[in-house]
């Protein structure tokens, strides 16, 4: 039986550590669904392509739909842990996820304050948000880069925009 052995470009490899921040069950989710997608193009449709992973294949499968079904028990998961504890963790991941890049606290401070407005809840306090950025920083969901708070794993952040 011949096995296959599956090569990954280097900007793939570059961009699922991007999106993964090196999650163990985020990297394996990707390349099963790599793999998936391969047998599914070659063996279950009969076309031929090349056995090697690029972006363009990384994307596809992020973009799938089932993909975040798939990885519900991760995402679920981490947001679950987020409503646990230190009041506001959800809101402020809320507000980093629309913003890849981060937000500086005083940014962070005006759009959690914005949000909490719009739904009609009383703002966090000072001490709340700082516990909850610690908590989710402890956790390794957040991180501080610089000046800057954002999302550690890019496909957790996509997650919670898209909810």
């Amino acid at each position: 039986m011949r096995r296959l052995i599956f090569p990954y470009t280097p900007d793939a490899l570059d961009f699922i550590y991007h999106l993964t921040a090196g999650q163990p069950y985020l990297v394996q989710l990707v390349g099963f669904q790599l793999v998936r997608r391969y047998n599914d193009f070659v063996f279950e449709q009969g076309h031929s392509r090349d056995p090697v992973f690029t972006v363009d294949d990384v994307d596809a499968v992020i973009n799938d739909s089932e993909f975040y079904q798939r990885g519900r028990y991760y995402f679920d998961g981490v947001w679950g842990q987020a409503a646990r504890g230190v009041a506001g963790q959800q809101a402020i991941l809320k507000v980093l996820a629309l913003h890849p890049d981060g937000l500086m606290i005083k940014q962070l401070r005006i759009r959690l304050a914005e949000l909490f407005r719009e739904s009609g809840l009383a703002p966090l306090e000072e001490k709340q948000l700082e516990e909850g950025l610690e908590t989710l920083k402890r956790h390794d969901v957040i991180q501080q880069k610089g000046d800057y708070w954002q999302i550690i794993v890019e496909l957790f952040r996509r997650w919670v925009f898209n909810q």
